[in-house]
């Protein structure tokens, strides 16, 4: 199965693509990949080094009903009720 949906991957039908149209060549794709590479590392580095935000900003720019994300009736977090994290919570 996980051979079946690697034959179908379209981002190695793109690359594919691409090379067999002259639109770039393997070494410029791959210098693409490194410089992705790179900006993806260099975004993991900042948000590691970053404080984690207040509690406050969880559900900020949040367009939906927040009760499907862990907020309870009474407005709090469901996962700071005692028990939740051992699958005792009622929700």
């Amino acid at each position: 199965e996980k051979a079946h949906y690697a034959s179908r991957d379209p981002i190695v039908a793109l690359k594919k693509y691409i090379i067999e149209n002259d639109l770039a060549t393997e070494s410029e794709l791959k210098a693409i990949e490194k410089k992705i590479d790179e900006v993806i590392e260099d975004a993991v580095e900042f948000a590691d080094q970053s404080p984690l935000p207040p509690r406050s900003q969880l559900l900020e720019n949040v367009f939906a009903d927040p009760k499907g994300f862990g907020i309870g009736p009474d407005g709090r977090y469901r996962c700071e009720d005692p028990g939740f994290t051992e699958g005792t919570a009622q929700v």
